[in-house]
This record gives structure tokens, sequence and C-alpha cells, in this order.
């Protein structure tokens, strides 16, 4: 009978033809529903993930969210079946309400067609080096299990309803199997994915509301590759810029961030949208202080890349591990001065330059060269100082540390309303270390309503 396979692969006799094909078979099946898998295939994406009903897969048809990385729109839809049942919010989360930023009024606010809701949560990664490693020992072991917190996370995502969704310390299990699952009937998934190496590793995500939003297109931001580019700018190719332990630091770090370009599909307007997580070491300052710049670079080539208006609209959601004011010396800042110390990332982002006296400016934490001011070309609001005067009094709680380290930053977006905090200046000291039965992560979820003008 006649082959239907090509000559050049019949010239393999067809018995040992079989037993190879059989066994990479066999590989490829253990492979995916074991592991999963990530392959390129041309300009897309393609993902394995394991279910209840064997291997799905599906391609990600958005050739130009990539950069020199993977950012993916995962699995086939699943069963109703398969979804999470989600439990109603705590009594503690349904009692969060949202203050009106000045000059707002509630109901012209409520009906203006350019308000959208955008959700920001570290929801404390899955796993033996996070939820449930030694660091998390004094909460509970049933609270820190995914099966317990998932469902209550969910609860606060449908809680809150919120237009886009950015999402720190997502490993891909969670992405595939939770995340995308229960939310792709509404939501555009997009992940930052890591190299396989670093799978099981956590990044960020955003989900952005179908029906409201259609996703143009984006960018995966390495922190690390940009600071290669950075300091080959510098002259570290040529041998005129020499910090090594600056390169080796920033280069040593996989923090990513997902920038993506929307548009609103009432007015046709655009706008841009970013998610990220950067370093969390609290000895490396310097590290934060550069990624926070180098993320604003990298959103100011994204609107040039894209040809948009210098002047459109921009929102930054994210755990940036960056104080907004330290007032008390520690270990890492042993001299605090008079009025406190803004962190380095925090100080650049919302004034849009970072001096090389800052203490948190590389020139201070390394012995090489000095790399001069860091001036931002994008300076953003922090929609929380904004609405209340000032930060938040913490964001996230452990036995060990509490501070403010999550934001949500804009620019030429109008502040609507921001999502109270679940204590005040006198009720804190009775809201212990989370997670706990009420709170689901060791951080806690900001939320703000802004308006496209």
């Amino acid at each position: 009978q006649g082959s239907r396979f090509p000559s050049s692969v019949m010239r393999v006799p067809r018995s040992r033809w079989r037993s190879w094909a059989t066994v990479l078979v066999i590989v490829v099946c253990i492979y995916s529903v074991v592991w999963g898998g990530e392959r390129k295939v041309g300009l897309a994406t393609k993902l394995e993930s394991n279910t209840h009903t064997g291997v799905r897969k599906a391609l990600f048809r958005f050739p130009s969210l990539r950069r020199r990385g993977s950012v993916c729109l995962a699995v086939k839809p699943a069963s109703a079946s398969q979804r999470a049942v989600v439990p109603e919010a705590s009594k503690a989360i349904r009692e969060r309400t949202f203050t009106l930023a000045p000059g707002i009024d509630k109901d012209n606010a409520r009906e203006n067609p350019g308000r959208f809701r955008i959700f920001s949560y570290n929801v404390l990664a899955d796993g033996p080096r996070y939820a449930l490693s030694d660091y998390h020992g004094y909460s509970p072991i049933e609270f820190r299990r995914w099966k317990s917190r998932y469902p209550r996370i969910l609860s606060e995502i449908h809680q809150y309803n919120p237009d886009i969704i950015c999402l720190q310390e997502i490993t891909r299990a969670m992405f595939q199997n939770s995340f995308y699952r229960d939310l792709q009937k509404e939501y555009t998934g997009l992940y930052a994915a890591k190299s396989d190496r670093r799978s099981k590793y956590q990044t960020s995500a955003m989900f952005v509301r179908t029906q409201r939003f259609k996703v143009l297109n984006g960018s995966l931001v390495s922190f690390a590759r940009l600071s290669e580019d950075y300091f080959r700018s510098l002259g570290a190719h040529e041998g005129t810029f020499n910090d090594l332990d600056l390169m080796a630091r920033m280069g040593a770090q996989d923090d990513k961030a997902l920038i993506a370009l929307l548009q609103d599909r009432n007015s046709q307007k655009k706008f841009v949208s970013i998610s990220t997580h950067l370093y969390w070491n609290p000895k490396e300052p310097h590290v934060k202080s550069l990624q926070a710049y180098l993320l604003s670079q990298a959103a100011k080539d994204f609107l040039t890349r894209h040809n948009l208006d210098p002047d459109v609209g921009l929102v930054v959601a994210g755990d940036f591990n960056s104080l907004p004011n330290k007032t008390v010396p520690d270990a890492y800042d042993p001299i605090i001065p008079e009025g406190g110390l803004p962190s380095g990332a925090y100080k650049g982002l919302t004034t849009g330059v970072l001096t090389s006296l800052h203490p948190d400016h590389p020139c201070q934490r390394t012995k090489a060269e000095c790399i001069g001011d860091l001036t931002f070309p994008i300076g953003l609001t922090s929609v929380y100082s904004y609405v209340y005067g000032s930060e938040p009094l913490i964001t996230t709680k452990t036995d060990k540390f509490s501070g403010t380290l999550d934001y949500i930053f804009v620019r030429n977006l109008k502040v609507a309303s921001a999502l109270d905090m679940p204590f005040n200046d006198s009720s804190i000291t009775k809201f212990g270390p989370i997670p706990n039965a009420a709170w689901p992560s060791d951080h806690i979820a900001i939320c703000s309503d802004l308006i496209i003008p």
C-alpha cells in the first residue's frame, strides 16, 4: 500500500519508525499531563494544561504581545463543572466602601460612560516557596492552602466587579488552572510568562473585560533584559561603564511587567494599562529604583512605538515593594532625615526625578561609578494619595512586616473614587497578620474607579 508519509521519513525502517513514534507519543503525553508545557509556534504561544478530561490546547494569536518573552492567553474554555464555586465574600470584604475623589459628584461619576474600575491584588503565590513556606508559618495551614484561598480571592473579584484586574504573584498553574479557567467568559487574560526553568515562580497577570475594552496591542517587559539595553547605552560593552555589581544584580532578577494598549468599545478612546511587580528584597532598594525607572522608560517607548498621543491616559498598578515614606530607622536605612524618607521607586515615579544623592539611588548602594540622576520620562499620580491625602497605612501585614507596598498610579485619567481600607488610624492595631479566615492573602486588594476623559 502507498505510504502517507514523505519519502525522507520512510527511509527509516517501518518497525523502527513505529517504535520511535510510540516512545515519542508516550513521552509527549506524560509531559503534557504531568507538567504541562509551553512552546512557541511561529508568533503564537501554545499552552498545554492538565484537566480532568484530558489535555486541552489553544493558540494565543496575539503576535504583538511579546518582547523576548511570552505573554499567554491560556486555554480552551473549561466546562461549568470544572469552575470554582464562588462563596459569598466575607463580612470584612463586603463592608469596604468607595470614597469619592475631591470634586467628584457621585451621580455624574456613575453615569459617565468613560468610567471604569481597576483592581490590583497581590494574591500570594501558592506552593512551598510562597504561601506554604515557613515564612507564613504564623498562619494556620488551612488558611494558606490554595483550595481554601482561591474561592475567597475569586469572591473578592466578584464583589468589586472590576473592568481591569491586575494580579501579582501568579504562577503558571494558578493562571491556567484557576484564574483563567473561571474568568475567561468575561475577560481577556494576559500572563507574563517566565522561562520554562522558572515556570513555578510567581509573576504578573492582567484580565481585561472583553465587552468593555478591546486589547489592541501589548508588550511583555523583562527588567533584566531592559537593564542589559540600559547598561549597553551607558557603554558597558565598550568598557566605559563597569559597575559589575549593579549589572549582576539587575540581571539576576526575573521580574516582569505587562503593558497593554486598550480601546474603549463605546467611545473608541485608547489608553494604556500596566501590571507589574518589582523586586522584593529590602536590602537592595537601588534595584527597585532602577526597575521603576526602566518601567517608566518602557512605557514611554511603548507610546512612541505605537504612535500614541504623548498625553494618552495611563494606569499602572501592582506591588512595587517600596514604602511611600519611611519614618523609623532600621537595618537598611539607619539614618532617616526629618520628615521621613520616601523610597527611591516611589519618589521617582511620583516626582519624575531620583537624584543621585537619594539613599536608594544605585550610586549610593554600589561602589563603582555613578550613573547620575534618574529622570523618569512619565510622571504619575498615586490614586490613594490623591483621594485620601496620603497613602494607606498598610497594604500588607505578616508577623514580621507591615507597610504600604501596593499602588495604583495614573496619568491623564480622572480619578473618581478609591476603595477604602478595612481599618483606620485607631482600628489598625486590631488588624492582625494575614492570611487568615477573613483575608486570603498577605496583601490587601486595592481598587479605584477612573474616568477616560
